[in-house]
């Protein structure tokens, strides 16, 4: 059996044909799906590569049993207008040949192949990552503010009567979202199996009291509703009180915006843009020098970023958006937005004894997200749907 993988994510093609993604989805993402699939189709956004030395810095996407298809952006108002019925087209001739639809949600493209499923009769599945109407509402355009309650409404409806529901929060996504069908909870974070020299080594380091003291963010550069603005704002308001530090961010982007603002707040030399790292070890050796990670979100589902932190052992702080106080005590958390607040927690950061307890509890918390753990739910979850697919045993809600 063929799947349908539909998303807003975008992809890099190389001149070879190869795709390549930022992180969020290399090859191995692919196979939770070919557990129980014989091949997946990916229709998603995709731009052509200028630069292939950018390769080193992405994680290869493409592979065996995994095919791509460009599908144009329809997120803006005015491009949906006059290329919906194009990309409608497109996912219409996709979706008649294969035996089942994934739509991973919010996203406009996987909101037209559910609808376009329904029509035609196919069998389809959601993974709900995040919250419509944060993003929206966070994203810095005003357009993205006026339509931010259609598309919350419309993924309610949505979700509320898809055939089988992934949630990767325990409790948030699915009180704001609920659904009627076959339900499971299961984070889209994949860290490796958690080894205990990991602790030791970040204690030692924390013994030391190394410096500067390395506070570290991942998120786009783009993505304003990631909260670096607030982060930026909370370290100029706790700058006599912290030991020197430097602050570096991890993300893809445009960092001219961000040069600009620290440098009119007096924090551009303690401000490090680090570009981007492929997933996995790299990453990883990039948390291992970072002292205190901060997830300062407007929106989040269950953040990658913030528990792959956990897994080294990483001392955190992060706001109180979607699933983060899942993932965090409350007195780790601040509002979206309230530098005040962080600044304060980010003094408190600096104590020593504080760093040794959250590198403990970090650490224990993030084993209920490593790889063999979080694989069997994936699994059984994914065999369990396309067992349905398979049996004609889907039953639509309405």
């Amino acid at each position: 059996m063929k799947v349908l993988f539909a998303h807003d994510h975008v992809f890099l093609r190389d001149e070879l044909g190869h795709y390549y993604s930022y992180g969020q989805f290399p090859y191995e993402v692919w196979q939770r799906y070919l557990s129980a699939f014989d091949s997946v189709v990916v229709a998603s956004r995709v731009r052509n590569m200028r630069d292939g030395a950018w390769k080193e810095k992405l994680n290869l996407a493409s592979g065996p049993n995994v095919s791509f298809v460009a599908i144009q952006d329809i997120r803006i108002l005015t491009k949906m207008l006059y290329r919906r019925a194009q990309v409608a087209r497109i996912l219409k001739n996709e979706l008649t040949c294969v035996s089942a639809l994934i739509a991973r949600l919010p996203s406009e493209i996987g909101t037209l192949a559910i609808q376009l499923a329904e029509r035609l009769g196919k069998p389809w599945a959601v993974e709900i990552t995040g919250c419509a109407w944060d993003v929206l509402w966070h994203y810095g355009r005003i357009t993205g503010k006026f339509y931010a309650p259609f598309d919350l409404l419309r993924t309610k409806i949505l979700v509320r009567r898809a055939p089988f529901a992934l949630y990767v929060t325990k409790e948030f996504l699915q009180g704001r979202y609920p659904c009627r069908g076959r339900t499971a909870n299961c984070s889209n974070v994949m860290i490796p199996e958690t080894n205990s020299q990991v602790l030791t080594r970040r204690q030692a380091a924390i013994e030391a009291g190394r410096l500067p003291l390395r506070i570290g963010l991942i998120g786009s550069l783009n993505a304003k509703y990631k909260g670096i603005e607030t982060a930026l704002q909370a370290l100029k308001k706790a700058r006599g009180y912290l030991p020197p530090y430097e602050f570096r961010i991890l993300g893809d982007g445009d960092a001219r915006p961000w040069q600009k603002l620290t440098g009119e707040i007096g924090l551009s030399g303690k401000t490090v843009f680090c570009g981007t790292l492929p997933s996995g070890p790299a990453v990883e050796q990039w948390l291992d020098q970072t002292d205190i990670y901060i997830q300062p979100s407007f929106a989040e589902g269950l953040p990658r970023a913030l528990i792959e932190a956990m897994g080294r052992g990483c001392p955190a702080l992060g706001s109180t958006a979607g699933g983060i106080p899942e993932l965090l005590s409350r007195d780790c958390l601040h509002r979206p937005g309230d530098s005040d607040r962080l600044a304060q927690l980010l003094t408190q950061a600096a104590n020593k004894k504080w760093q040794l307890e959250q590198a403990r509890l970090n650490f224990q918390a993030a084993r209920q997200y490593t790889r063999p753990v979080l694989d069997q739910v994936r699994q059984d979850f994914w065999q369990e749907f396309a067992g349905a697919v398979k049996s004609n045993g889907i039953q639509m809600n309405p």
